[in-house]
């Protein structure tokens, strides 16, 4: 009995099978649902077919289906070229171009399977599969166990395309070739038993056993792709990561390091995750061989620092949640002596990992914080250490100079405690947000000053537009500031004068006295205008905005009495023009009468162009003393600060940021950035001036040039180059030549650096780095 036309018919995989038979048999070009029947299987029992032709011979005889045959069993589904179903020994047998998809969208192809009636177990011959991350196993035969384990025989597996553009066959770029596999899916691994390793169908490795982690595991304890180095300063150092999977919230990371100079370097890092927070701890600790003592210093020197024996780093971040208003945070690093992170090239990684801030790239710190916030009430509670990095050759520059501040653990302030409170009042007052805060600060040293500080304030902020389009905004703020002084006959840095040592003195205080307090009322309004304007031209996106901010303080509030600690580092451009108070703490404050006037424009042209533009500057009618000289304000016409970006299609441009000096036109700062988005050529130039000169806040003039360029020689390898050269003193910082190569299954990188950087106890470096991976193998 069969039908020539294309037929599904929907059977039961139970005894109402042969009840439902002439229902399925007729012509149909739509499912025919079988009559109820008592204990009739679930849906998800049910298996569906589709065929050109089905034939039974008898009730109860096997289903024969030919012709683009389609089987589907829950969320199983299975196509051949014939298909024969028994359902008295629940068999199905498929012949001719056979494939199986499962949930996990995984498909097995095979030229002939025997499979048991739900599709889960049976044997196949020309087996191939392709499962997740585009890795591929194929094996003569394959025989599936209680819907978990297969079993290969003569088996293949990687995760490189095995076909070029045009669907030719190619060698792939790495494959394992063993007389055995295992693909255990509830253990989530691949077993392979006598494997070779080969590489663009060469065999390097043999291994009589191999276990990897199956391609649809997230993650899995193992090892980690190496990192394979040589330098003049450690000799051959290899890095090799193992991952060790602990729980559903947990995992960590062991990559110890040897180095043919100093030994093993021991390296781990431990991550947690829950629903309350999380945490990440890592550490290092080398046992190094004994550094040969520093040589005893010329007259006028500063001696160089003894490098220890023990040498190690912490690193850590993490927070806690109680209940819904209460978190507990923590970020510390510390390291055993200044050199120790440029020696081993040691930084953060992964969730440790910190973005850029010039002002610490000599200095790391270390916070613990406690925060509460509900409704309009926020507070913060920290404590802080600082550990200085500043080295010998930052310290001989202070000497040039015959003043310089040196890092000394005793006179490095720590902050115990630092707390803040803000209220927002929930009404508006005269149509704007009111805003009460309060902070206080201590500082504390082994050897130097104390100090400690209360500031509170009361700030108003109203914002009007206008039907115009004219924006204004409205702003005052009363602010009052109590400062307590201990010690004031030791300073607050260990400094070098001449050929001796010295501690920086505070002209403020005249009377001997070792303490002192002082206060300050600092009360601040202000208005603010600015007009948007944007306008269609001619297929071009045109904008501009003029801003005017007009502020008003007392003069004369930053007198010598007030020790200005937590606001030495100023980078005045024009992000922070309309900032009406630019100190960055609360010791400096930003005095007197004066105007930021600042112009925004930018332009979309229809053939691509893009081009933004920023200028400004502020105008005063007092100098102020809360700026150092050097920091392009203070004086009552400020430097010119702005921004000048051109681009065309994201494909190259130039972007630049500067400030002018005033009074000569020269140019004081200017970070500029060219590059270019090729499909075969990438390239980026950065240039960086700074003219600022503090040595006592560790600035010193600076010019640097940076070349980057990778040329793509090939569709998978290429070429690359890093330039880092002093302009100042002619010489160069770094130098990196690279070689890559990358394709959809493997990565390698060869690099070589040349470290013309030089301290009192590190030389300059050269170093060779090697790092690949292998995907779903080893990475």
């Amino acid at each position: 009995m069969s039908t020539s036309n294309r037929l599904i018919a929907r059977l039961f995989v139970t005894t109402v099978l042969a009840g439902a038979a002439a229902g399925f048999l007729a012509p149909a070009a739509l499912a025919q649902e079988p009559p109820a029947a008592s204990g009739s299987a679930s849906e998800a029992d049910r298996i569906l077919f589709e065929a050109d032709i089905v034939e039974r011979e008898y009730d109860d005889g096997p289903i024969v289906a030919e012709g683009d045959v389609r089987a589907y069993f829950g969320e199983r589904y299975l196509r051949a070229d014939r298909l024969i179903y028994n359902p008295l020994t629940d068999i199905v047998i498929a012949e001719g171009n056979v494939s199986i998809t499962d949930a996990n969208m995984e498909t097995a192809f095979a030229g002939r399977v025997e499979l048991s009636g739900d599709l889960r177990d049976g044997i196949a011959e020309n087996f191939s599969a392709l499962l997740e991350e585009n890795a591929r196993l194929a094996a003569d035969s394959a025989v599936r166990e209680q819907g978990a384990r297969t079993r290969l025989n003569r088996a293949v597996y990687t995760s490189c395309n095995v076909c070029d553009r045009k669907g030719d066959p190619k060698t792939p770029t790495w494959r394992i070739k063993a007389l055995k596999v295992t693909r255990d899916e509830e253990r989530k691994v691949l077993r392979f038993h006598h494997a070779f390793l080969e590489i663009k169908g060469v065999p390097i490795i043999y291994a009589p056993y191999l276990q990897t982690p199956d391609p649809s595991v997230e993650r899995m304890s193992g090892f980690l792709p190496p990192d394979i180095g040589a330098s003049s300063r450690l000799g051959f150092n290899i890095e090799m990561p193992y991952y060790l999977a602990i729980s559903n919230s947990q995992d960590a990371t062991f990559f110890p390091k040897y180095t043919a100079e100093d030994g093993v370097l021991w390296q781990g890092e431990w991550r947690r995750r829950g629903k309350n927070g999380y945490h990440v701890l890592s550490g290092g600790v080398i046992d190094a061989p004994n550094s040969p003592p520093p040589p005893t210093p010329a007259p006028g020197q500063i001696p160089a620092e003894t490098t220890p024996g023990v040498r190690w780093h912490l690193f850590g971040r993490g927070h806690r949640d109680f209940g819904e208003h209460w978190r507990a945070s923590y970020d510390f690093e510390r390291v055993s002596d200044k050199e120790y992170l440029r020696q081993y090239d040691v930084e953060r990684r992964g969730d440790l990992r910190q973005e850029l801030d010039r002002s610490r790239t000599n200095q790391l710190r270390s916070n613990a914080r406690l925060a509460w916030n509900k409704g309009g009430n926020h507070l913060t509670i920290d404590t802080y250490l600082f550990q200085g990095l500043r080295t010998q050759q930052n310290r001989l520059a202070m000497m040039e100079q015959g003043v310089g501040r040196i890092d000394d653990a005793r006179t490095t302030p720590y902050v115990l405690p630092l707390i803040d409170f803000r209220h927002d009042f929930q009404s508006k007052v005269a149509g704007g947000d009111v805003t009460a805060r309060a902070n206080v600060a201590s500082l504390y040293r082994t050897q130097g000053i104390d100090s400690q500080r209360f500031t509170s304030s009361l700030e108003w902020d109203r914002n009007l537009i206008t039907r115009g389009g004219h924006r204004f905004n409205f702003f005052a703020k009363a602010r009052a500031d109590v400062f307590s002084y201990q010690d004031l006959d030791q300073g607050t840095e260990v400094c070098f004068s001449g050929d001796a040592p010295c501690a920086i003195g505070f002209p403020g205080f005249t009377t001997g006295d070792t303490t002192d307090i002082t206060a300050r009322f600092a009360p601040t309004a202000g208005l603010e205008w600015s007009y948007p304007l944007a306008r269609d031209f001619h297929g071009a996106r045109l904008f501009l905005e003029p801003r005017v901010q007009l502020i008003a303080s007392p003069s004369g509030l930053n007198d010598n009495d007030i020790i200005n600690e937590d606001s030495q580092s100023i980078e005045f451009d024009y992000a922070g023009l309309f900032d009406y108070n630019k100190a960055t703490g609360y010791d400096a404050f930003e005095d007197g009468q004066r105007m930021n006037i600042g112009l925004t424009a930018s332009a979309d042209l229809p053939n691509g162009i893009t081009l933004e533009g920023s200028i400004g500057q502020q105008i005063r009618l007092q100098e102020t003393a809360a700026f150092n000289d050097s920091s392009g304000l203070g004086e009552k016409s400020s430097d010119i600060v702005g921004s000048l970006d051109v681009a065309y299609k994201r494909k190259i441009g130039v972007e630049n940021r500067f400030r002018i000096d005033n009074n000569s036109g020269d140019l004081q700062r200017a970070e500029s950035r060219a590059y270019y988005r090729g499909k075969r050529l990438k390239a980026s130039l950065n240039y960086v001036r700074l003219n600022e000169e503090n040595i006592a806040n560790n600035l010193v003039r600076r010019e640097e040039l940076t070349a980057r360029g990778q040329v793509m020689l090939t569709r998978n390898w290429s070429v690359g180059a890093g330039w880092r050269l002093d302009l100042d003193s002619n010489q160069t910082i770094q130098q990196d030549f690279m070689v890559g190569y990358e394709d959809e299954c493997s990565m390698l990188g060869l690099t070589y650096r040349r470290d013309r950087t030089r301290t009192r106890n590190l030389e300059p470096d050269n170093a060779i780095l090697l790092t690949f991976s292998l995907k779903s193998l080893v990475d």
